[in-house]
């Protein structure tokens, strides 16, 4: 287990550079977009989601995204999809781990607060973890952290690489 935390410490200082660069390249990304689609071209795809293109958040059906905007509009709400995941791609083609073979070989899950911890294991023997927790704050917001890498394959290729903390409000 040691292995997996080290390899992640050191993952983080690239991820964290891939990660400030997809917010400050965001506006650019998203003016590109509109000329070539939603679909980033090239590498230009390890600053979107793997499992969605920069229209997600319309199919995802997450509230704020809207269908069949033009111009300014489409490009904020590209940039903002860029800025709510930050360098997905990255995070799953470069430092993810891959999902073929790959299980779970122990899981602990707890209701309050929530909070999950996984190992997971690939098919080439290597072990590598998740941990995911919502800490309650105030006001029906709580703080969003999860490190490692995640427990489910969104892209059914790779595990991403995971660096979230940040707020949220529960519905």
């Amino acid at each position: 287990m040691m292995k997996s935390i080290l390899r992640y410490l050191t993952f983080f200082p690239a991820n964290l550079v891939f990660v400030l660069l997809a917010y400050l390249l965001s506006p650019v990304l998203a003016a590109l977009s509109l000329a070539t689609g939603p679909k980033l071209p090239g590498f230009l795809r390890w600053f979107s989601t793997t499992d969605a293109d920069l229209d997600g958040g319309i199919t995802q059906n997450l509230m704020g995204y809207k269908a069949g905007l033009k111009g300014w509009r489409l490009w904020w709400q590209r940039t903002c999809w860029i800025c709510r995941n930050p360098a997905h791609g990255w995070q799953s083609e470069v430092l993810g781990m891959p999902a073929a073979g790959s299980v779970i070989v122990r899981q602990v899950v707890s209701d309050t607060p929530k909070n999950q911890w996984y190992v997971m294991e690939a098919a080439r023997g290597v072990r590598f973890f998740c941990w995911k927790r919502d800490q309650p704050l105030f006001g029906g917001y709580y703080l969003k952290i999860w490190l490692g890498w995640v427990n489910k394959s969104y892209d059914g290729r790779n595990h991403h690489y995971a660096f979230q903390i940040g707020p949220k409000r529960r519905k």
